[in-house]
């Protein structure tokens, strides 16, 4: 494939090595002189040119009208954006673009419903990772509904839990939680009511918020 990359930074240096090792047909565009030498020297083949991939002529002598792939890694959500939207004016390409500010991610992916914009947040990357861990120590995610801002996940009661011993309606929960089920451990699983007690070694389900995980765990594990 031939692959664009606008963007000569670290992030675009070892994309472009991967690349190349794969085989791939590669140009990288660079504002900074300094940068397109670097990654030159680095990669020891000429792929970098010099100019503003925000401007359709370089776009256009760099091949966009051919690309397979054009991505935007540069540190400006705005250069990105920009970016994108020649690659789709005047190229089939599938678009990919680095976001570092997640709020900007809906307007990348709201530019093409046909062929959307794959949209690459770190920041929301390391999140998930954060999250994830949180999950790994706390939560056992029995799935996720919709969009993922809704989870179901399974809580084990220890003997230090602040709900041991507690009616559901005592349970200190942010509005983000609803308790689904309770698993009396032994094969006596119920739909909880408001008077259903929680006793050390129960297994709690409960449908959750995302941005609700710390006070549950808080709530239920402590």
């Amino acid at each position: 494939m031939f692959i664009i990359v606008v963007g000569g930074g670290k992030v675009g240096t070892y994309l472009t090595r991967g690349l190349l090792k794969q085989q791939h047909e590669v140009v990288v565009i660079e504002k900074d002189p300094k940068k397109a030498q670097m990654m030159t020297n680095l990669l020891e083949t000429d792929v970098a040119i010099v100019g503003d991939g925000c401007d359709p002529n370089v776009l256009s002598s760099a091949g966009i009208a051919r690309a397979d792939v054009v991505v935007a890694d540069t540190g400006d959500d705005e250069d990105n954006l920009v970016t994108i939207l020649i690659a789709k004016k005047f190229s089939k390409a599938r678009c990919i673009a680095r976001v570092n500010n997640p709020k900007n991610k809906l307007i990348f992916e709201s530019l093409d419903t046909e062929n959307p914009v794959t949209v690459i947040s770190s920041t929301e990357i390391i999140l998930s990772h954060i999250d994830d861990k949180l999950n790994a120590l706390n939560l056992e995610p029995l799935g996720r509904v919709g969009k993922g801002d809704l989870e179901l996940v399974q809580l084990s009661i220890g003997t230090d839990s602040p709900a041991r011993g507690k009616r559901v309606a005592e349970l200190d929960l942010p509005r983000g939680c609803i308790v689904v089920a309770v698993d009396h451990h032994g094969g006596d699983v119920v739909i909880p009511n408001g008077d259903t007690t929680i006793a050390a070694g129960d297994d709690v389900i409960a449908m959750i918020k995302r941005d609700a995980r710390t006070e549950v765990c808080t709530a239920l594990i402590g």
